[in-house]
C-alpha cells in the first residue's frame, strides 16, 4: 500500500532529475564553446610550464633548481604588481565600456602604463641585486642580473598582451603566440642541455628571449601603442581600483609566497625545489584558475552592468558549485599517490617531499572559493575589502609560518598557509553576505 506513493514520487522527480542534468551538460559545453580557444592555451601553458619543471628539476639537480625557483617567486612578485595595477583593472572595466574608440583608447593607455610598470620593476631588480652586493641580503642567483632583468620585463609585456586577448576576444591570436613563447623557451633548455651549457642563469636567459619574441610578434598584430594623454587618461579610470587591488596582492603574496621564502630561509634553498615541484603537480588546477582569472571578471562585469548585482551573485554561485565538483576530486585524488607520483615525474630525490602534496591541494581548494570572492569585491568595486583581508591574511601566514616550520618544518610552513586561507575566505564572505543584505529588496 505505501509502495505506490513512493514509486509515484520517484517517477515525477525523474523527469526534473533529467531536465536538471541537461542544463548542468548544457552549460559547460556552453562554457567549453565559448572558450574553446582560452581553454586550449591554458591546457598548452600549463603543459609546458609542468614540462619546464620536470626538465629542470631533473637537469639542474635539487640545489641549482632551489636557486631557480627562489628567482622565479621573485618573478612572480614582481608580475603580481602588474597584475593588480594594470591587469585586474583592465580586465574588469573594458568592457563595461560600450563606445569602442573610447575602448581602443583605454587599451592603448594601459599599454603604455604596463611598458611604465614592467622598467620600473626591472628598477626594482637592479636594486635587490645591489643589496645582495653589499651583503644586506642572502646572495641568490648572483651573477643573473642581466638575463633576470630580461625575463621579468619580457615575460610581463608578453602576459600583457595575452590578457590582451581574452578582452579582445581574440582566442587564435592568444593560442599561437603561447605557442611560439612556451615552444621555444622548451626547445631553447633542450638546446642549451645538448651544448651542456644549461644552469639558472642560461635558464633565464631562454625564458627572457623567447618571450620577447612572442611580444614583438603581438605587436604586430593588435594595437599596442600609447600616447602619454592615453596613459594618463587610462591610469586616472583605473587607479583607484588598481591601488586597492596592488595593497592586496602585496599583503597577499606576502601571506603566499612569502611563506615559501620563509621555509626556505628556515630549512634551506633545497626546500624551494620540493614546493616549487608539488606547485607543478597542480598544474590542471591553475589552468583552471587561469582560465578563471580571464574569463569570469569579463563575464561578470557585463552581467552586472546589464542586470545589476543580483545577477552577478547568481552567477557566481552557480560558477562556484560547478567548478567545486571538478577541483575537488583531482586534488583527491593527487593526494592519495601523491609519494609514486612525485618519484617518478620528479626523480627519487624529490619523494622526501610528497608530505606537502595534501596540504598544497588543501590550499588550493580553498584557494577557490577566494577566488569567486575576490571577482565579486572587484566587480562591484568594493576593493578595499580585499585589502583590509590581505593585512590580515599575511600576519596570520607569516607568524605562523615562523613557528610552525621551525617546529615541522616545510610541513608546518604550508599548514600555516591554510590556516591562512580560512581567514583569506572569511573576512570577503562576510562583506558579501552583508552587502547583499543591504542591496536586498524589502519582503
Amino acid at each position: 500500500m505505501s509502495i505506490r506513493p513512493i514509486d509515484s514520487v520517484q517517477a515525477a522527480a525523474a523527469p526534473l532529475a533529467r531536465q536538471n542534468r541537461q542544463r548542468l551538460i548544457q552549460r559547460v559545453q556552453g562554457i567549453l564553446s565559448r572558450n574553446r580557444w582560452s581553454m586550449a592555451d591554458q591546457a598548452l601553458v600549463s603543459v609546458m610550464n609542468f614540462f619546464t619543471t620536470v626538465v629542470l628539476a631533473r637537469l639542474l639537480g635539487v640545489y641549482n633548481f632551489g636557486i631557480f625557483s627562489v628567482l622565479y617567486i621573485s618573478l612572480q612578485y614582481l608580475n603580481s604588481i602588474q597584475l593588480a595595477l594594470n591587469v585586474a583593472p583592465m580586465l574588469s572595466l573594458a568592457p563595461q565600456i560600450a563606445d569602442p574608440r573610447e575602448k581602443r583608447g583605454y587599451l592603448r593607455g594601459m599599454a603604455g602604463f604596463q611598458y611604465l610598470i614592467s622598467t620600473g620593476c626591472c628598477a626594482l631588480v637592479a636594486g635587490g641585486f645591489l643589496l645582495q652586493r653589499l651583503y644586506l641580503v642572502p646572495r641568490v642567483g648572483n651573477d643573473a642580473l642581466f638575463p633576470f632583468m630580461l625575463a621579468v620585463f619580457a615575460f610581463q609585456v608578453q602576459d600583457w598582451f595575452r590578457r590582451l586577448c581574452y578582452v579582445n576576444e581574440r582566442g587564435p591570436a592568444l593560442f599561437w603566440n603561447d605557442v611560439l613563447s612556451y615552444t621555444g623557451q622548451i626547445a631553447a633548455f633542450f638546446a642549451l642541455w645538448w651544448l651542456h651549457s644549461l644552469n639558472v642563469t642560461a635558464a633565464y636567459y631562454a625564458i627572457g628571449i623567447t618571450s620577447l619574441a612572442a611580444f614583438g610578434v603581438g605587436f604586430t598584430v593588435e594595437d599596442m601603442r600609447s600616447t602619454l594623454r592615453e596613459i594618463k587618461q587610462s591610469v586616472r579610470r583605473s587607479w583607484d581600483a588598481g591601488r586597492s587591488l596592488l595593497v592586496a596582492t602585496q599583503l597577499q603574496w606576502l601571506g603566499v609566497s612569502g611563506v615559501y621564502l620563509v621555509i626556505v630561509a628556515i630549512v634551506g634553498v633545497r626546500a624551494a625545489s620540493g614546493i616549487r615541484a608539488v606547485l607543478a603537480l597542480m598544474g590542471p588546477v591553475n589552468v583552471l584558475y587561469q582560465l578563471l582569472d580571464n574569463v569570469i571578471p569579463v563575464r561578470a562585469a557585463q552581467i552586472y552592468a546589464r542586470s545589476g548585482e543580483e545577477a552577478l551573485a547568481r552567477y557566481l554561485w552557480r560558477a562556484t558549485s560547478l567548478l567545486t565538483s571538478y577541483v575537488g576530486g583531482f586534488l583527491l585524488l593527487v593526494s592519495i599517490f601523491a609519494h609514486p607520483v612525485m618519484t617518478f615525474v620528479f626523480g627519487r630525490a624529490y619523494g622526501r617531499f610528497a608530505n606537502l602534496v595534501a596540504w598544497e591541494a588543501l590550499y588550493m581548494c580553498m584557494a577557490l572559493i577566494y577566488r569567486i570572492l575576490q571577482y565579486y569585491h572587484r566587480t562591484v568595486e568594493s576593493t578595499i575589502v580585499l585589502a583590509q583581508t590581505a593585512m590580515a591574511v599575511s600576519f596570520v601566514s607569516l607568524s605562523g609560518c615562523v613557528f610552525l616550520t621551525r617546529r615541522y618544518g616545510a610541513t608546518g610552513g604550508l599548514a600555516s598557509m591554510v590556516i591562512g586561507q580560512v581567514v583569506n575566505i572569511t573576512i570577503p564572505l562576510y562583506a558579501a553576505l552583508r552587502a547583499r543584505k543591504r542591496v536586498a529588496p524589502p519582503s
